[in-house]
């Protein structure tokens, strides 16, 4: 057993043990961020290094997404993207490797900070909040036998022996999409918030399995007894038991956030103050209506009743006037945090239309440079062929004339020019060297068959270039 180190407002304690299997794929991570403390608990799957492999990626993804995530960004979809990424990764990992198809892993992710707990799951790993000793939720596994548990067909009991209650219907790694079901919890003090793996919940009654941890004390000796209990069913029960792991965190204060009264609650509290209402009435009626010569005693006696009735009344105005006022303020909270909530987003959107225009901008530029850097090669290609041509015109004319000043004084010209040529023509710089190396042998200088010959091959080598 280990504790959770944090400087938060939260304690807790995890365990992971391999159960009776030859290896544990279950894998877990925890760690403070500047969004809040985050507890992530995996169960994987697959033969092989799979399992192992897959829970590991999906809590090293869902950290790291949540640790590299804008600090505007809403808890809500930061967890649900933090397990889509992972998703991803997972998917990557076995497009790389072929031999891992197959692999996949639950997820179950606590995201929690003096605001409010964000819970999120994929698969039949489960997340617990205890309060008092009971249990106030619990997420819905992704199964089979929980689709019949929530149609009536079996009851929870029936789902946890069935032999099928193995059977996943969503998992990171898997082809489907839109995985995460992720809610927000309200939080008081001493509240406790369980993430486990069907290894633990599935050994047994959910009964037993909440006295050992929302009802235990000690928050390490419940991590301590549940999974003692745990390994020793497996045990007695042929020492085949799945891979456990659980992790417990326990506030120390209340969220911000604070849970809405149920329209159940109140109207069963305003028909009580009616009923104790309608009660005076009555003892007035009576007293009313009370023959001349009663007993002195009698009469007081009701009076003391109504006043003791009258007193209860007022104490139950003054709960339901702060039941009201939890109610109403419980509203407000809801309406600043949808405001805030809408605020998030909108300075998203607007960061978002901002790094977009930016993005935009920087693609305009960079295709403009480009089209300038084009527009600069084609003038230089053309700059390049029209020296080209005029090389060639002027050794044609060469070529057919009598030797004299002027036709050396071309010849001059042109090598000067192929000396240029070749520095900027990088490519065909050989085939310019080599015409006017060949311009300075003898019979470039002769007006004969064999010369004019010479010159045809020097205009056709330059006339090769592309």
């Amino acid at each position: 057993m280990n504790a959770i180190k944090t400087s938060m407002p939260f304690a807790g304690y995890w365990d992971t043990r391999q159960g009776g299997r030859p290896e544990n794929q279950d894998s877990c991570g925890f760690i403070d961020t500047d969004k809040g403390l985050i507890a992530v608990v995996c169960d994987g799957m697959g033969g092989g290094p799979g399992g192992q492999l897959a829970s590991t990626i999906a809590v090293q993804k869902i950290v790291e997404y949540v640790v590299g995530a804008p600090q505007d960004m809403p808890r809500t979809e930061m967890v649900a993207q933090a397990i889509e990424y992972a998703h991803q990764a997972i998917l990557a990992k076995t497009a790389e490797q072929p031999a891992l198809r197959g692999m996949g892993s639950t997820a179950t992710v606590v995201l929690i900070n003096g605001q409010s707990a964000i819970l999120g799951h994929v698969g039949d790993s489960r997340i617990y909040q205890f309060r008092r000793g009971k249990k106030i939720f619990r997420t819905a596994d992704h199964s089979m036998v929980g689709d019949l548990v929530r149609n009536g067909t079996l009851t929870e009991e029936q789902a946890r022996l069935s032999s099928q209650s193995n059977i996943i219907t969503k998992a990171l790694g898997s082809k489907l999409t839109n995985l995460a079901e992720v809610t927000e919890r309200p939080y008081e003090k001493g509240d406790r918030f369980m993430l486990c793996t069907d290894g633990i919940w599935g050994a047994m009654p959910e009964t037993d399995l909440i006295k050992r941890v929302a009802k235990t004390p000690s928050l390490s000796g419940a991590v301590d007894s549940t999974v003692l209990t745990v390994e020793d069913i497996g045990r007695k029960s042929g020492n085949n038991h799945d891979n456990l792991t659980i992790a417990l965190l326990e506030t120390k204060q209340d969220s911000l956030l604070k849970e809405k009264m149920s329209k159940t609650t109140l109207r069963i509290l305003i028909a009580l103050a009616a009923v104790c209402l309608l009660s005076i009435i009555l003892n007035f009626v009576l007293i009313w209506q009370t023959p001349e010569g009663t007993h002195d005693g009698e009469v007081e006696a009701l009076l003391m009743e109504n006043a003791r009735r009258g007193e209860r009344i007022r104490a139950l105005e003054d709960s339901i006037n702060v039941l009201l006022g939890n109610v109403a303020t419980s509203k407000q909270e809801a309406a600043d945090a949808t405001l805030q909530v809408a605020k998030e987003k909108e300075s998203a959107a607007e960061k978002a239309k901002s790094e977009a225009e930016q993005k935009a901008k920087e693609a305009k530029e960079a295709a403009d440079q480009a089209k300038a850097a084009a527009d600069q090669a084609k003038a230089a290609a053309d700059a390049i062929q029209k020296s080209r041509s005029d090389v060639i015109a002027q050794l044609t004319k060469i070529k057919d004339m009598q030797e004299s000043p002027q036709r050396k004084q071309m010849r001059t010209v042109v090598v000067e020019s192929l000396k240029v040529l070749a520095s900027k023509d990088v490519k065909n710089k050989s085939v310019y060297n080599g015409v006017r190396e060949k311009l300075s042998n003898k019979v470039a200088a002769e007006n004969t068959d064999m010369s004019k010959g010479h010159y045809n091959i020097l205009i056709k080598n330059l006339q090769s270039i592309k």
